[in-house]
């Protein structure tokens, strides 16, 4: 099998096995959020057909830590599934997803996906996590703690940020679009949830107490 090492020929349709229809891979875009150099972290995944966003909160920022969001999502998701989702995964250069072979290759040593990263200080190459990323800062501000914050909060953020509709879906939510296309089990499979339009709230009272205060 001859390796294709570029992301273009990735994003290319290409004829697979013979099949008269031009297949694309997946893209998956990932990223880290944090409001403190030290921590706690968030990584975030989106899947770009959809706009669906996932994430993972972490005590550390290092490769260990992101990979094992990358096995937490394998293991939740059937092996078909987790490849039409996460074939090929796009980054930045953040020195949390430099061992990459750690992101490619499962648990027992077997190829998962492939990673690729954007060009240096290039982070608008994957624009779709860094503008849904405002939907976060919506809710959790630079500036307000994510230490008391736990996993359960971050699948409730992303139920509510999920359920917002979008123009680019024509008025539907990435929740609505991401069942139609994979299944309205997947979502509870990643623990977020539909929230009726008129229930979503993009603002830190989802998280936070009211009249809670900013550190620092």
């Amino acid at each position: 099998m001859v390796a294709h090492a570029t992301l273009e020929w990735w994003l290319t349709p290409h004829r697979n096995c013979g099949s008269a229809a031009p297949v694309y891979s997946p893209v998956a875009q990932m990223d880290t959020v944090y409001n403190s150099p030290s921590g706690p972290y968030l990584q975030t995944l989106l899947f770009e057909r959809t706009s669906f966003m996932i994430g993972f909160l972490h005590k550390e920022k290092l490769c260990e830590n992101m990979a094992n969001g990358i096995n937490a999502l394998q293991q939740r998701l059937d092996p078909m599934l987790f490849s039409r989702l996460c074939s090929l995964v796009l980054t930045d250069r953040g020195t949390e997803f430099a061992k990459y072979k750690l992101f490619e290759l499962d648990e027992n040593g077997a190829s998962r996906l492939r990673i690729f990263f954007c060009d240096p200080m290039q982070s608008s190459q994957k624009p779709q996590v860094e503008n849904n990323h405002n939907y976060i800062r919506d809710i959790i501000p630079n500036g307000y703690p994510m230490e008391s914050l736990c996993q359960v909060d971050i699948d409730t953020m992303f139920s509510h940020i999920n359920s917002t509709p979008r123009r680019s879906l024509g008025n539907k939510s990435p929740f609505e679009v991401f069942s139609f296309f994979y299944g309205d089990e997947v979502p509870t499979q990643l623990n977020i949830t539909s929230v009726a339009r008129d229930d979503v709230i993009l603002k830190p009272t989802l998280l936070y107490a009211k009249g809670q205060k900013r550190t620092g």
